[in-house]
């Protein structure tokens, strides 16, 4: 028998080296495609578009940069985890980001993405009006606590990064004050200006080109180059030293290592870049590099601050399956109104019970429920009575208009009893099958629930038609699919057991 030579072993293990290297070397072997998650122009997508022209210096491949505007970044994240984890999908994150997993129900977590690298800081400041008579920290302490918390301070959205600022600044002041949130920042500084307010909370950047405001105080170790004037909360005796908006890069968690390095060395090689320093310079940032180690156990911090202020500002709820209970409690009491209204009207006034009636009444009943959820959405941007409840309570208050209105006619004018007895039966099974589908969804999960409500309510209904009873309920689960989870990501219950 003849076995290799040792020069035969020896140009293998050769061959075998070399193919290894030419296949961890082989990244990137296509376009690189960085996902924004706000329109063109904003801060995110302008440095993500510098990041992709420096870039090119040290990577053969293209950087392209993807706007994937809404949802205030979830539909970028679902995006980002929606394609494979080869490296070829970079995310922009911002700090931004925690509370839009905070306070949305997503399903996706600050851990479903590997943190590449932290590009740029811009501290947090206190900005005011030098027209006003409260300009420094010192005056606004003594403001604050003149007005008993009725200080007002201006600021975009509820729960977002700076309404995070000011309530951390107001636990760490020892003060009490009001938050007025805006459409956006440019808003806000327009009321500032007003003087519609006291405080601005946003970046030492948003007074260039306003000569009326001031920075009161921001959360910097030193007096920042740019703004020398500007006073530190540590100068004045207060320990606010973190509270910066970060802009970074992450990748879908399970990305192969190769990648994850190529991409890392790459973020570090534009960070140390002339024109990137002076990019960031000239936007009044603070260029950085934190690597995965230390970009993660910022963004933890961050994480664990946001929850607690939420937290103990009411924004966001302890304990969810306290939330949950409360659902189900209030809808087997709804329920239950519902039956004991049926049963009295079948005992006492049973000419006015009709298929009109109990379905009128079905609808009444779940709009009430309906209603009840909405009281635990997250505030608006503008003010409380406008935001993500407002929609659904519009479309309630026409379901009860319907309802009511088919309600008053079925009883005004009810069907004679005995062509009416046989008519009941059916919508009284069917109003079963609904309490019985709502009970289940969120066991079942929102497909499949969805399909088997359907099937049955079709032969209830008493169609007979296997095959178009079927295709109907396969083809709007589809529909579901792609529409509310794929184009408009929003989370449906999933079956239990996926949990």
């Amino acid at each position: 028998m003849n076995y290799p030579s040792a020069r035969s072993w020896f140009y293998t293990l050769i061959i075998l080296f070399a193919t290894v290297s030419l296949s961890m070397a082989s990244f990137p072997e296509k376009p690189i495609t960085i996902l924004v998650h706000s329109k063109p122009g904003s801060a995110i997508d302008i440095t993500s578009r510098q990041i992709a022209n420096i870039a090119r210096k040290y990577c053969p491949a293209p950087i392209l940069v993807e706007n994937k505007s809404g949802g205030s970044g979830v539909i970028a994240m679902r995006t980002a985890l929606n394609r494979k984890a080869d490296g070829y999908t970079v995310l922009g994150v911002t700090k931004s980001f925690i509370s839009t997993i905070l306070l949305t129900q997503s399903g996706i977590t600050m851990d479903d993405f590997y943190f590449l690298a932290c590009m740029a800081e811009d501290p947090e400041a206190l900005i005011t009006n030098r027209r006003s008579s409260v300009r420094t920290l010192e005056e606004i302490i003594s403001d604050a606590r003149a007005k008993g918390g009725k200080q007002r301070w201006l600021g975009p959205l509820v729960g977002g990064v700076d309404h995070l600022m000011a309530l951390r600044t107001w636990d760490i002041l020892g003060i009490k004050a009001e938050w007025i949130p805006y459409e956006g920042g440019s808003d806000a500084l327009a009321a500032l200006m007003g003087k519609h307010g006291v405080v601005y909370v946003g970046n030492p950047g948003d007074i260039l080109g306003r000569p009326d405001l001031m920075v009161a105080a921001v959360a910097s170790p030193h007096r920042l180059s740019r703004f020398p004037q500007a006073p530190t909360f540590v100068e004045k005796g207060y320990d606010l030293t973190s509270e910066v908006l970060w802009r970074g890069y992450a990748v879908r968690k399970g990305t192969n290592i190769e990648a994850v390095n190529y991409l890392t060395d790459l973020f570090r090689k534009v960070s140390r870049d002339s024109a990137w320093l002076n990019f960031v310079h000239a936007t009044a940032a603070r260029p950085v590099f934190y690597d995965h180690r230390e970009f993660t156990r910022m963004v933890n911090r961050d994480q664990q601050i946001a929850i607690k202020y939420l937290q103990k500002a009411g924004i966001l709820k302890t304990n969810r399956g306290d939330k949950t209970a409360s659902y189900r409690l209030s809808a087997f009491v709804l329920a239950g109104i519902y039956l004991l209204i049926l049963l009295f009207t079948y005992l006492f006034k049973r000419r006015w019970l009709s298929g009109d009636t109990v379905i009128a009444g079905f609808f009444i009943f779940t709009g009430l429920f309906l209603y009840w959820q909405t009281f635990n959405f997250p505030a608006g941007k503008l003010t409380s009575s406008v935001g993500p409840a407002s929609i659904p309570r519009l479309w309630i208050y026409g379901l009860w208009f319907f309802n009511l209105w088919l309600l008053i006619s079925a009883v005004k004018h009810p069907p004679e009893q005995k062509a009416n007895s046989g008519k009941i039966v059916v919508p009284l099974r069917l109003v079963i099958l609904m309490f019985v589908y709502v009970a289940v969804v969120q066991y079942l999960g929102y497909y499949l629930s969805t399909l088997i409500f359907l099937v049955l309510g079709a032969y209830l209904l008493g169609y007979r038609n296997h095959l178009l009873i079927f295709g109907v309920s396969l083809g709007y689960i589809g529909f579901a699919y792609f529409v509310f989870y794929k184009m408009l990501q929003v989370p449906l219950p999933e079956l239990i057991w996926f949990h």
